[in-house]
Formats: structure tokens, sequence, C-alpha cells
């Protein structure tokens, strides 16, 4: 028994450890948000922490010596996406969505008040600010205030204060003397907090003597007297008149009451950016510039600490004593992924670079991000110099060769970076220019073959496949099919070497088969797949995505759903057409996705088929004959159901979801199998099992399609299951249906090669 005991000390000493520095790992079944964290749309103060609305999401900055972020989106307490503005509250924060949808967050919990969104009225009902009063939060929106009583929380009111009894915008609100204050679209507009119906336009009146007949965006009570802003001057309220009190150069986005002064976030046209800072008597004490300011949209403040929200550049912290500014962030992308996602020596490369809907460039130069160990890092021309000639980055591939990993840009060529942190940028010389605009080098498709060659898509060259061998010569291709555009652009290597191109603009699919003698082109076999059973068989010609599955067939993605090439090694030949696989649902059965336009197709570990639409993502089956899973943004905490690429980290699982707003990824349940499986390369993950824990117990690190048995230290069995791909899952509960006692656990592992052997070992406690 002694022994016993301090041989499940020992184990138990050994899995707490592993199971604190396994915290950094989604639980199998569970979500993480990685939201961009650009632009920031707005900023507040309540309490110890700062709260930062970026357009997409929120995060917390705690003030002081620890400085700990936390992220909010719908994984953990919002209920949409797309942040207007917040506010605080002395218990609470209220956010406030474009789409008017209103959560309430007050300690650990949420409250949704989605009454105005769904709100059926013929009126703006966006919401420009929140300004709270007497514990009520009144909400500036399209067609007049709205007033939440936020102790219950509901709306309690609605103001029209249009002078016809019409919707009119309300874009800010002051309280001053018992008065209510309204910056409309008509001017100021006023009523006594006390009128008996503040809903009804007539108890309202106008406040406009001395003030152009035009919008007012803003009015604030500051010094017991009434400011307001009509474009880039303000006025003061006085003796019954509005005089002009302030105005500069600047265009001002915004102001802002601090204690006694006034903060003014202004921009020029031509691109500077400050924060000017004004006492009582309108004079400029003070004024904030530095290059991380860009275009500044609201600020709060702590005392010794500004904190600016700007559109550009996030969250940017102004210290006082030292006279410093710092950018603050989660731990994210600044920007969407909007180009490719690839798993590189167990990196995840994500390129943010974009092109518009018929293939131009777009000037998008936020570069690229890689993932490792828990943390991003971004490059482009502001942290990387060597990068400010290329933009639009949107295709990647790893090196043949080596370490490093290439990348191409949409109008600047091919991207090499190397293992050392160094660039090699191929244009001219190298590549062929689009025929239409000779200065653009257009990579638009990049992917490796067996051989360790680089094959490389050309956008609108004449030659518009290329090659670099592993001697680092290059050879180049032309289709003999008519190509409209000279366009191609993903590219995909079967086991074989043949190529396979995405052809925009309606061209379908090609394929080419170089019979392993690049430098021979009098063998080449080329083949284009389209429309109709006798030209490939495609559901469309309208095709966006390729992947190869672990069975060697190539999976393609069209505005119709999906087809099979299942002919690996043959696809170039006229016997080798496409199949549209079939799926059965309930009594259902058709084409698989038909309706759908597939953008993206990943394989994880067990061979089956990550799925990306405009309405979501899928999981099917192996053979693409069975719905295994299906998120959107109604089920799940998907920002978006515009899947742009999807990734999956082989080693453990991950899948990362590119959406049009922002990445998301999910702890899928299949792993890559690996070769050879030993003691050390099984892990479960959480161990020990904590006695709050009720989700998916994942035991990875197996062979491909392990049988796993699961029993007690006596040998009664407790659980079976085989493994996904190099990954078993475990609901935790014995085949009774519950949780086991506390104790160690043996976990067997039967390959269907070799014998049965104990791998490893689960404690739970309870």
């Amino acid at each position: 028994m002694y022994r016993f005991l301090t041989s499940l000390y020992a184990i138990l000493s050994l899995s707490c450890l592993t199971f604190h520095q396994a915290q950094a790992q989604t639980p199998v079944g569970q979500w993480s948000d990685y939201l961009p964290w650009r632009p920031a749309v707005a900023v507040t103060v309540k309490a110890d922490k700062i709260y930062c609305a970026t357009s997409q999401g929120l995060f917390s900055v705690t003030t002081g010596a620890d400085e700990e972020i936390s992220r909010y989106s719908k994984i953990n307490g919002l209920h949409d996406i797309g942040i207007s503005t917040i506010a605080a509250g002395e218990d609470e924060i209220l956010v406030a969505y474009r789409n008017s949808n209103i959560d309430l967050l007050s300690g650990n919990n949420s409250f949704n008040i989605p009454d105005l969104m769904r709100k059926q009225v013929a009126a703006d009902k966006s919401i420009f600010r929140i300004i709270y009063f007497n514990s009520n939060a009144y909400l500036c929106t399209g067609l007049g205030i709205v007033v939440i009583n936020t102790s219950v929380p509901e709306i309690a009111a609605t103001y029209v204060v249009g002078s016809t009894g019409d919707y009119t915008p309300v874009y800010s609100l002051a309280f001053l003397n018992g008065s209510l204050y309204a910056a409309t679209s008509e001017g100021i507009r006023t009523a006594a907090l006390n009128s008996n119906n503040l809903s009804d336009y007539r108890n309202w009146s106008f406040l406009n003597q001395g003030l152009p007949q035009d919008t007012v965006q803003e009015i604030i009570s500051f010094n017991n007297q009434l400011i307001c802003r009509q474009g880039n001057q303000l006025f003061r309220f006085s003796n019954n008149t509005w005089t002009p009190w302030y105005t500069d150069d600047w265009n001002i986005n915004n102001i802002d009451v601090h204690g006694n002064q006034l903060f003014l976030s202004e921009q020029q046209s031509g691109g500077a950016a400050r924060i000017i800072v004004l006492d009582a008597s309108a004079n400029a004490i003070k004024a904030l510039q530095h290059q991380l300011i860009d275009a500044p949209l609201q600020t709060a403040n702590t005392g010794n600490e500004t904190w600016i929200a700007d559109s550009l550049q996030g969250l940017i912290r102004y210290k006082t004593d030292d006279n410093s500014f710092t950018a603050v962030h989660p731990d994210a992308p600044a920007s969407i992924i909007t180009g490719n996602m690839l798993f590189v020596n167990n990196t995840l490369w994500a390129t943010a670079g974009s092109i518009s809907s018929d293939w131009k460039a777009t000037g998008n130069s936020n570069g690229y991000y890689t993932f490792s160990q828990g943390s991003w890092t971004q490059f482009d021309r502001n942290t990387k110099p060597a990068l400010a000639s290329v933009s639009d980055l949107i295709t990647l591939s790893p090196d043949p060769g080596g370490q490093g990993c290439y990348l191409g840009s949409f109008g600047g060529g091919l991207v090499y970076a190397a293992p050392d942190g160094g660039y090699t940028i191929f244009k001219q010389g190298v590549l062929l220019p689009a025929t239409d605009n000779p200065a653009a080098y257009n990579v638009s498709g990049l992917t490796t073959d067996p051989a360790g060659n680089l094959w490389l898509a050309a956008y609108g060259a004449s030659s518009n496949l290329l090659v670099k061998k592993p001697d680092n010569s290059w050879l180049s291709f032309r289709s003999p099919y008519v190509m409209t555009g000279n366009a191609i652009s993903q590219l995909l290597t079967d086991d074989y070497g043949l190529v396979y191109m995405v052809s925009p603009q309606s061209n379908g699919l090609f394929v080419l088969n170089h019979n392993n003698t690049l430098d021979n082109k009098n063998d080449d076999q080329w083949r284009q797949y389209r429309l109709g059973s006798n030209q490939g068989n495609l559901p469309s010609n309208d095709v966006y995505c390729l992947a190869k599955d672990k069975n060697g067939s190539v999976w393609v993605g069209t505005a119709r759903g999906i087809a099979i090439i299942n002919c690996p090694g043959q696809a170039a030949d006229e016997g080798c057409n496409a199949i549209l696989p079939v799926i059965q649902q309930d009594n259902f059965a058709g084409y698989l996705f038909q309706d759908e336009q597939v953008t993206a197709i990943a394989v994880d570990g067990a061979n089956r088929k990550w799925v990306g639409t405009l309405n979501g993502a899928w999981l099917v089956s192996e053979d693409g004959e069975q719905i295994l899973e299906q998120f959107n943004t109604t089920n799940s905490p998907l920002p978006d159901n515009h899947i742009y690429t999807i990734a999956i980290d082989p080693q453990t699982g991950e899948i990362y979801f590119a959406t049009g707003k922002g990445l998301m990824s999910w702890h899928g349940t299949a792993t890559e199998p690996v070769s050879n499986m030993t003691r050390d390369s099984v892990l479960v993950f959480p161990n020990p099992v904590p006695h709050d824990y009720s989700g998916t117990i994942a035991i990875r690190g197996l062979v491909e399609n392990t049988r796993v048995k699961i029993t007690d230290i006596s040998g009664k069995m407790v659980f079976q299951t085989r493994a996904f791909g190099g990954q078993a899952t475990w609901n935790g509960k014995d085949y009774t249906g519950h949780r086991p006692q506390s104790g160690v656990y043996l976990v067997f592992a039967a390959s269907e090669t070799g014998g049965e052997h104990l791998v490893t070992k689960i404690v739970f406690i309870n």
C-alpha cells in the first residue's frame, strides 16, 4: 500500500505540473479567439480597468504595475460582433453593436438587450454614443434617445426629439442644471428632465441662438457650462446664446471631458494627428503628438495616464510622468487574415494581404503574421523595412529545401523569408509581369511538390506557371488551352507531382502532368476541368479552392459545391473525370454543398474534411457522405459566416477559421498520427482531471487507427474507443455514464500492426 501511495503521489505531482503547463491549450471542443485589435473605436475606464472596443471585439487592461489584458468575445460573454461604442457605469460596461444589439457586462454576468435591434421601424437605429446619468444609460441613436434602466436591465423609454415628431438622429447628450440637451441634425434640442413626457417631441424646444443652421455633432457639460461642436468649431452657451469658443486648423474627431480639462482628438487632412488639451478658458495647455497617433477617436483618463483609441493604431497609453507613448493590445493579429494560412515547422503563418473581387491589387500593407508557442508576431513594412516594397501578401508555401518560407505578393513579386530573419525579393529578371501592367509581378499561388520544386502562379503573365527547381533555376509554362486573363491562382501538387491550378474568371481547373521531365516540355500533358460530364464534370466553372486528402484524391471547391478528382497520377488523362459526392442527410440525398460557394477545404488527421463557405464551416466525413459538425454565427462563437481559409494544427488538432471579421479556432478531435508510438509521445490533456472538469479528455500522440482501452488500476475496463488520426477522445465517464472515482487510470493502446501496450496514465481528482 505504501508503494502504491508513493507511486500515486509521484504521478499526481508530475501530472499537476503537466496540467498547469497545458492550461494554455484549449480543451477539445472549446473555442479560442484571435480577433483583430485594430481599429480601436472607443475607450472607457471603470475602476482599475481600461476597456477598449475594437471593430470586432473588446479587451480590458488592468492599470498599475501588473498590466493584465483580458479579451471578450462571443466565447466568454458577448452576444454579437461589430462594436460601435461602449460606456462604463458604476457597476457595468455597456456595449453597443453596429446592428443595434446591446450587451451589459456586470461582474461575471452578461445580459443581452436585443429590443432595439429587433424593433421594426423605418429609421436608422445606429447607436452613436452612450452617456450615463443617474444610474440610467442614455443611448444616442439614429431614431432619437433610448433610455436603458441598467438595474433591470431593459429599455425604459424612447425619446423622439425631432421638431416634426419624426425620428431624428441624436449624436450626443449633455445634462446640466436639471435639463437635457441633445445634439441633433436640427441643431440643439432641449427639455427639462422633470417633464411629464419626454417621449413627446412637443416637450422639446430649440436652443440654436447664435449657431449656424447645421448639424451639431457633439455637446458636453464642461466646467458647469455647455460646449457644442459643429464641424471643427466649438461654441459655448452663455447669456442665452452660443458664441464661438475655440477653433484651429485641425479636424476635430471627438471631444472628451476629463476633470477640469477638455481633450480634443484631432487630425489634419495631410495625415498628422494629435490630442490637444484645453483648460476652462479654451487655452491649449498641452498637445500629445507621437508617431503612434494616426487617427484618434476617443480618450479616457486615469490621472497620470491618458488612453487613446486610435482607428489605425489601436489602443495607445500616454504616461504624463515620463511623456511616453506605448501601444497596448492583446496577443492577437492586428488585422483580419484575408490571405492564406499554413503550418510550417509547427508555426502558423498567415498572410494579411487582399485582392478585390475582380483580382485587382488593393495596396494592403498588413504583411503577414506568425503564431508560435502561444504568441503572435506581425511582419510588415513598419517592423521589417525590407517589406516596404511589397503589399498584398496573399499566398505562402514552405521552403522545400530549408526552414524558411516563401510568400506571394499580388503586385510585388515573390518574397523569401529566411530562417535568420532576412528577406530576398524576386521580381524582374526572374518572374514574368502581368501583360496588362509590366510593373506588376502578381504571385497568386504557391506550392511545392515531392521532388522539392517550388511552383508559382504568376497571375496575368503570358507564361503564368513557373517552377523553381532545387538547383535554383527557373522554368516557365503556359497552358495550351485558352485562359481568360491568363488567370491562375491557388496551386496544388499531388503525390505524383501533377500540378493543379485554380483559374479564376470562370476558367475552371487546369492540370499539368510534366512526366517528371521539367526540361522536356514535349511530353507535357494538360487537362482542363469544367462544368459538364464530358468536360471534367465540375459542378461549376468558378473554382475557389483545392485540397489533397490522405488517399491522394484532390477535392475541388466551386461556386456550387464540391467535386473529387479520384485518379491520383492520372488527372491529366482524358479518361479521368471528377465525381460529385452525394450526401445522405435524414431523408434527403443530394450533391455535397450543391447550393454553397465553397471557399476553403482542409483535411484533418483522420482524413475528414473541413469545408468553409459563405454560410459558415462544416466538417464532413472522409468520403464526404456525412456531415459531422456545422458552425455558423448562430450556433457558435464564429464572428462571421464568410470563411476565407482554414488551417489545422497537425500536432494539437486545433482548427483555425479565418473569417471576414477575424480569426477563431476550435479544438478538434483529430490530430496527425505519429509514425512510432512511445510512452513519451502520448499526451493526455487535461491530466490530472480536476473535480470540476466535465469536458472532453484528449489522448494524442497515437499511431493511426489505434484502439484505446482505459482501465482502473486493477484492470477493470472503464472505456474503449478508437483514435481519430493520432488522437482519441473520452468524455470522462464510464460505461454506466458516471464519472470515475479519484485515482489512477491506465491507458492501453493497440495499433493494427502491434500488440497492446500501456502508454500513459490518467489521474482523476474528485
